[in-house]
């Protein structure tokens, strides 16, 4: 393998962190508008500049390349122009509140989307560690103030355009001089979107594809898993004991949804089971938990043919804190594992 999974899960996590970073200025310079229109715009250099650099604007290409690519990898992979016209704050907000509120609609929707996007990974990644009782009651307010004060920064702002549209003739007249120009580049750049949206639907129906044959490649061959207290449920090869036991209704922990970073849906396994072998970022998270040689993630551990017999670790009823301190939860505090709610 030519990058190992544990650094393409850093990969993915750093540039997620740079896309996260680019709204953030966005969202904060938005938020200014709760001051008034003029902030927006002196602050905009500082929040918005690094990026508007060549190497700010390659950083975040990069970003976006990378994190969408491997987003599309990931999901393929599973088993189960430069315009001449003054564009500042509020040429824009004038466009937004007045000639165009549905495109303004989109945007912001666009934006709450991938900041939501953003903060959900950031949690999940920093709520396993350690330093998160301290970080906690930084970071989640943070990512809650952010984007409401940027709607309403937004909403403020767009009321001050929309008084001086109805008073101040000069400028009046300078938005409709750019607007005519923004509409004349209009053809070009409905190209150049329509460009990049057949290429990211052309990878994505490429990734949606490839996972669709790999399932039904899969379908045929059925393998039979055995859990503690006599429970059995059946997969195929190729899904992961944590997708057998969902899609049995078999109960099972998982804080991170199947990601290989919290330890918490480990099985311990017989040494010939038949899965196969764990990868660099499995090991890593087992070597964190300190788990013993004969234990698995089952949201790693894949089935390749032959029944299997495991032994879940954690009732699925285990949170974060399991993650972040593994011995917190002693095997005598443990609920019974074998019943089914």
């Amino acid at each position: 393998m030519l990058f190992s999974r544990l650094i393409v899960r850093r990969v993915r996590l750093v540039s997620g962190v740079v896309l996260l970073l680019f709204v953030a200025g966005h969202l904060s310079n938005l938020a200014l508008g709760l001051v008034s229109v003029d902030a927006m715009e002196r602050w905009r250099g500082g929040l918005l500049m690094p990026w508007q650099t060549g190497f700010g604007q390659a950083l975040l290409l990069t970003a976006a390349i990378v994190h969408v690519g491997l987003g599309l990898a990931s999901l393929a992979s599973r088993h189960s122009l430069t315009a001449r016209f003054s564009a500042d704050y509020g040429f824009v907000l004038a466009i937004y509140w007045r000639y165009a509120p549905l495109l303004a609609l989109q945007q912001l929707l666009v934006v709450v989307i991938v900041w939501a996007h953003g903060a959900i990974g950031l949690y999940s990644t920093l709520v396993l560690r350690r330093s998160w009782r301290r970080l906690a009651p930084i970071v989640v307010p943070i990512l809650f103030a952010i984007p409401i004060a940027a709607l309403l920064g937004f909403a403020h702002a767009g009321e001050a355009v929309l008084a001086r549209l109805a008073t101040d003739t000069a400028w009046r007249a300078l938005i409709d001089q750019n607007l005519q120009i923004r509409q004349e580049m209009g053809h070009r750049l409905d190209v150049i979107e329509g460009g990049v949206f057949l290429v990211y639907g052309m990878a994505v129906a490429l990734a949606v594809g490839i996972l669709a044959v790999s399932i039904l490649r899969r379908r045929r061959t059925r393998v039979v898993v055995s859990y503690d207290g006599g429970l059995t449920a059946v997969g195929r090869v190729g899904m992961s004991v944590l997708d057998v036991s969902r899609a049995n209704d078999v109960p099972h922990a998982c804080v991170c949804s199947g990601r290989g970073r919290c330890g918490t849906c480990r099985i311990i396994v017989p040494a010939d089971a038949d899965l196969d072998p764990s990868a660099e970022a499995e090991l890593a998270t087992l070597l964190r938990v300190k788990a013993p040689p004969d234990a698995r993630l089952a949201c790693q551990a894949h089935l390749l043919g032959r029944p299997v017999s495991v032994r879940r670790v954690y009732p699925a009823l285990v949170d974060a804190e399991a993650a972040r301190e593994p011995e917190s939860w002693s095997v005598a505090t443990e609920p019974d594992l074998e019943t089914v709610p």
